[in-house]
């Protein structure tokens, strides 16, 4: 949403290769206008809005339309099956390899197909990373034009991280072939694209790192540099360990000039911040280490603090004054987890981080793997995140039913930050219009002036911030006319 224009994204299923972006003018609320609608070939890998211009990134397996064979046990060996595929590519043309987008009109009417960018826009990597392009689309949210490709890379893509500047795209170029011996993890490849004036993008160069990211709060562009957080797992040993790598633009390569190891050895990276020159790291095996990295000197990264506790934090988030705000699971001391959690924790030492406060919840929170499902409100330190019970148990505030079974209805937790101190202020919950004995979670919260509203698979919910009671819902659609099948949100 930017000012009276709003950009919906959407999907048929979760990793269609159809991404459709619709524009509404929605200055009249009560009656919004479909202003332009495009279908862009490719699955969506991340969005972002940077003033009033929407980036989309997509990526597009484009060998599907290529009539490529595999060896087969019926005479179709290996090397007739690579010479038939080199014929294939030699007799192909550009048109076969590059994204295509058409138009549908306001009756639903499709327009002409026609290819989403140019193929002087799409860079070659060193390394094969995928029969595949990613690409960027920009979309104007208030111009006349529809989607333009802005730039892509012959590669695959999984984690988009964006700063105001730069789109970082980082991927895993698995070798399926390797037969040389002990299979060793491959590194991840990251391209960075340049982002300019009137939603142009130009591709700047790529880098590699030791392991594999967790998400996109792995990545942190700072003055110019990429710091990056990685776990290294040896697949042969079982033995991991993970780092933190600072990159430089050095003309079209990343070079990596900064690196500290030794973090979390035989654990796994479960949540990644960084603030300014410093990096917040947890791992998490039986216990929680929360690493404190110093990026002060990009090229002498240093660990100065570490704090284990029983459990982890999945996302962290910033509140201010030193504080930070973990959405994690907590856990007995064999490392078994036992519920969602909030964990308050006062890094103003970055000697000696401490665990101030904590709130157990119980069940599980779709916050602690999509940061989209976690809500901070500073003015007031209200927070709102969805829990299931379906995952970790009954807790303090997860209805049970009486024999101890966990309840199928889903809510939000309403907590608060009171100074130094978390407080559970309540639940909110849906009224159930489904008779299919389907789970109606809810995923999404927000605040609109003195009130929470709470978002479902078909039902809108305001609840007074003050009181938690309820003011006012809205549903559509029909839950039972369709099952237990529901959209699920794509950010």
């Amino acid at each position: 949403l930017d000012g009276t224009r709003l950009l919906v994204v959407t999907q048929p299923w979760s990793g269609a290769e159809d991404t459709v972006v619709s524009l509404y003018d929605v200055a009249d609320a009560a009656s919004p206008a479909l202003l332009r609608r495009s279908h862009l070939e490719g699955r969506l890998v991340a969005s972002r809005s940077i003033d009033g211009e929407a980036r989309l990134v997509l990526t597009s397996t484009l060998a599907n339309r290529l009539p490529f064979v595999f060896p087969d046990r019926f005479g179709l060996n290996e090397q007739l099956a690579l010479d038939a595929n080199k014929a294939v590519i030699n007799e192909s043309t550009i048109d076969a390899w590059l994204p295509r987008y058409f138009d549908e009109s306001g009756d639903g009417a499709f327009g002409a197909l026609s290819a989403s960018l140019d193929c002087s826009k799409v860079a070659a990597p060193r390394d094969f990373a995928g029969l595949g392009i990613s690409w960027i689309a920009s979309i104007d949210l208030h111009g006349d034009t529809g989607p333009v490709g802005a730039a892509g890379i012959v590669s695959y893509g999984d984690t988009v991280y964006a700063s105001p500047t730069s789109i970082y795209l980082a991927t895993v170029p698995w070798d399926w072939n390797n037969d040389s011996g002990p299979y060793t993890q491959p590194p991840t490849l990251i391209h960075q694209f340049a982002l300019g004036d009137g939603g142009s993008a130009s591709y700047t160069a790529s880098g590699e790192v030791n392991g594999q990211l967790l998400n996109q709060f792995a990545m942190s562009e700072y003055e110019g540099d990429l710091r990056v957080a990685t776990t290294l797992n040896d697949w042969n040993t079982g033995a991991s360990e993970s780092f933190v790598q600072v990159l430089r633009p050095e003309g079209n390569e990343l070079v990596q000039i900064g690196k500290v190891g030794g973090l979390g050895l035989t654990e796994q990276i479960y949540a990644v911040r960084f603030l300014g020159t410093q990096a917040y790291v947890v791992t998490f095996r039986q216990t929680d280490p929360l690493y404190v990295v110093d990026l002060a000197d990009p090229t002498n990264p240093r660990v100065t603090g570490e704090l284990k506790i029983p459990g982890y934090s999945a996302y962290l988030h910033p509140v201010g004054d030193g504080l930070l705000l973990g959405v994690g699971q907590s856990a007995d001391l064999d490392g078994f987890t036992t519920g969602t959690q909030l964990s308050l924790f006062d890094v103003t030492d970055p000697a000696n981080p401490q665990l101030i406060s904590s709130l157990p919840i119980g069940g599980s929170s779709e916050a602690e793997w999509d940061h989209h499902a976690f809500l901070y409100w500073p003015e007031d330190g209200t927070i709102v995140l969805p829990v299931s019970p379906w995952w970790g148990g009954c807790g303090p505030n997860v209805r049970c039913l009486s024999d101890g079974v966990t309840s199928p209805a889903g809510g939000v937790v309403v907590a608060q930050l009171q100074g130094r101190e978390l407080v559970g202020r309540g639940t909110i919950q849906h009224e159930d219009t489904s008779s299919s004995g389907c789970w109606n979670p809810l995923q999404r919260s927000m605040v609109i002036g003195s009130e929470i509203v709470t978002i479902g698979y078909d039902q809108v919910q305001f609840t007074d911030r003050a009181s938690l009671t309820k003011r006012d819902s809205a549903s559509w659609g029909n839950p039972d006319q369709y099952g237990c099948y529901y959209y699920y949100p794509v950010g």
